[in-house]
């Protein structure tokens, strides 16, 4: 019998459409090249891509191969950039006012929440890394190792701002999660999210992009995913904002030095050494970054 496969966004919905397999044993052999054994995440040959088609929202299935707390302490480890300033918080704290009280779920070593409180902005954290909450603590920032769904029990409609940075692409149960998230804001409140863009240069060129798998990523978010919101909850969209690929233009460039067609890295190379400033101008105008960044208000 085969098995029925529900959105995660959209519990209800079976909805869904299969998109392709990758190979449990190449992911396996990607991470170990970062340094990280994933092994154990992997019982059967392939992990599967599926899209709600009522959202457009993709994600990884079977779930038992997402990212436990021993991964993220392993990756953490590895990357020293892992939880490091972004530019979604440059960019949203431009939404942001003193009289604001912000609760951000996933705080980290509290790069977000060092910024808020230079600002005399009321805030607090919620992170899973026991490590980075004893960082935190000693730093003097509010923050408490629980889960968005615990704290939505204590706190219903308690601040003007629930925001979540490189979060929601980890959880497997995105609905329960925004669901809990939109319960603590208060009316008119602002749920500020920010994730990869799944359109950019290095997911449609490299679609085996280690970190864009499992066990690190659950779903794949994108412009239109993110809208799609507005229909699930009680959000509307006031703003969607991409980062400029000006932020990671080297990084762009030498993907595509290394990894594009012999006619594409031919021209890219003739151009980068002719004119490099006008090359970066042109391709900056016309191809988004690699992070995107919504901004929703509750309605009721």
């Amino acid at each position: 019998m085969k098995e029925v496969i529900y959105s995660p966004l959209v519990p209800s919905s079976v909805n869904v459409k299969f998109i392709e397999t990758f190979e449990s044993d190449k992911i396996i052999s990607n991470y170990q090249k970062i340094g990280i054994d994933v092994e154990r995440f992997f019982d059967e040959k392939g992990v599967s891509l599926y899209e709600c088609l009522e959202t457009s929202y993709r994600f990884y299935y079977p779930y038992s191969t997402i990212g436990d707390a021993a991964f993220y302490e392993d990756l953490s480890a590895k990357r020293q950039n892992y939880y490091s300033n972004r530019w979604e918080h440059g960019v949203t704290l431009k939404y942001l006012d003193t009289t604001d009280s912000v609760l951000e779920i996933g705080s980290g070593f509290g790069a977000f929440l060092d910024r808020l409180k230079a600002r005399d902005i009321k805030s607090k954290g919620l992170e899973l890394n026991p490590l980075a909450v004893k960082e935190c603590v000693k730093k003097g920032l509010n923050v408490t190792e629980k889960l968005v769904q615990q704290e939505a029990k204590e706190a219903i409609n308690k601040y003007s701002v629930v925001c979540c940075f490189q979060v929601l692409e980890h959880i497997t149960g995105v609905n329960d999660f925004i669901a809990a998230s939109v319960s603590l804001l208060d009316k008119k409140g602002r749920m500020i999210i920010g994730v990869p863009n799944n359109n950019p240069y290095l997911f449609i060129n490299d679609k085996f992009h280690t970190l864009n798998l499992p066990p690190h990523h659950a779903g794949l978010w994108n412009g239109k995913s993110l809208k799609s919101l507005e229909r699930v909850f009680p959000l509307k969209l006031i703003s969607l904002e991409f980062e400029p690929l000006k932020v990671s233009y080297s990084d762009f460039l030498t993907f595509h030095l290394n990894n594009a067609n012999c006619l594409v890295r031919t021209v890219l190379k003739l151009s980068n050494k002719l004119a490099p400033n006008i090359l970066k101008k042109i391709l900056c105008k016309f191809i988004k970054g690699r992070n995107v960044l919504a901004v929703f208000e509750k309605v009721s």
